[in-house]
């Protein structure tokens, strides 16, 4: 299922060192922050999560395969 909402990014402009003409845009490097970040909440939500379940026994016996 893809989402057909548009996503708010963070984007930090770098410039490339030794270049001659700083005019152009290939003389920038362009990273935007949102997919790092998001895939790093989504992590330690993850693993807290995870955390919990184990820690109180909540999953069924037939769940424990799917475990990590």
């Amino acid at each position: 299922m893809q989402s057909f909402y548009f996503k708010k990014t963070i984007t930090i402009i770098l410039q490339k060192f030794k270049k001659k003409d700083y005019l152009k845009l290939s003389s920038f490097k362009f990273i935007a922050l949102f997919d790092t970040l998001n895939k790093m909440l989504k992590s330690i939500i993850l693993k807290r999560f995870c955390y919990v379940v184990k820690a109180h026994n909540i999953l069924f016996d037939t769940q424990i395969k799917v475990r990590r």
